[in-house]
């Protein structure tokens, strides 16, 4: 028995995959509390992901090639727009974790606070990692080689920025923002978890799906970067909830910020000596 796909079916496939898979991660969250960041789970759950995107790479240049035919590319108006999307990356959520945490010092909110205390470890620890993967692996993007998925040049993505494909950092990126702010939810509204947590994981899909579109990434890159953005940023919330403040909570715990009169804002750090 044979049964054929599309690329428009398995395009689709991968879109829902994405939020799902990243849904069924969050919800497996262990709360009990461990003496290390990860767990031997994380491990089997990274193995999974891997197996996964590599059978997802099979069909990596078919759905390439649709993404950038005529019917789904569109007009250059269809291009901006979706190109705008493509701007909620790395950096703009790295700016809005630190934000909530200085709205949240400025107004005495603890637990606004604490979830932008959160929200700045992940963000900072999932860019850091993302970068240590995809720079030396050396992945090729598609629009410098389209009809190769499997173009990887060890070490490249040190010097060429087409050469770091491989994990997606606007889907990790945006992944692990969804991931904190559902962990957080979770711990503290279960209730309104149920249905923003969803919710949020589409909207991370976003970002990493824009860059399929504009050829910058392989549908296995966005399904990688989704992985490590849930495991890095419901790890940080698990962990961050079962142990005393680390030393990165202390010094934002111990940083005050004041308005300084002239429109600004003063920020200290008290130490110990």
């Amino acid at each position: 028995m044979c049964f054929g796909f599309s690329p428009r079916t398995l395009a689709l496939a991968a879109l829902l995959a994405i939020p799902l898979a990243a849904g069924a991660q969050s919800g497996a969250r262990d709360t009990t509390p461990s003496k290390t960041f990860f767990t031997r789970k994380d491990l089997a759950y990274s193995a999974v992901a891997l197996v996964g995107s590599a059978a997802l790479s099979a069909f990596d240049v078919r759905i390439a090639h649709w993404a950038q035919s005529s019917s789904v590319h569109g007009s250059e108006r269809r291009e901006e727009i979706i190109e705008s999307f493509t701007k909620v990356n790395e950096l703009p959520l790295t700016l809005a974790a630190i934000g909530t945490y200085g709205i949240g010092r400025l107004s005495h909110n603890n637990t606004i606070t604490d979830v932008g205390m959160h929200f700045s470890e992940a963000m900072v620890l999932t860019v850091g990692v993302s970068e240590l993967l995809r720079v030396p692996i050396g992945r090729r993007r598609p629009r410098a080689s389209l009809d190769d998925q499997y173009k990887f040049t060890f070490g490249g993505g040190f010097s060429n920025f087409d050469d770091r494909s491989f994990p997606s950092l606007h889907a990790s990126a945006a992944f692990a923002a969804a991931s904190v702010l559902s962990g957080e939810l979770k711990l503290r509204n279960p209730d309104a978890a149920k249905y923003v947590s969803p919710a949020l994981y589409v909207a991370a899909s976003v970002p990493g799906l824009t860059r399929i579109y504009l050829d910058q990434h392989w549908a296995s890159d966005i399904v990688a970067g989704a992985f490590v953005g849930v495991l890095l940023g419901s790890r940080v919330v698990q962990y961050a909830h079962s142990h005393e403040k680390n030393w990165f909570d202390r010094m934002l715990s111990s940083t005050t910020i004041v308005p300084n009169g002239d429109g600004g804002v003063l920020v200290m750090v008290a130490t110990k000596r």
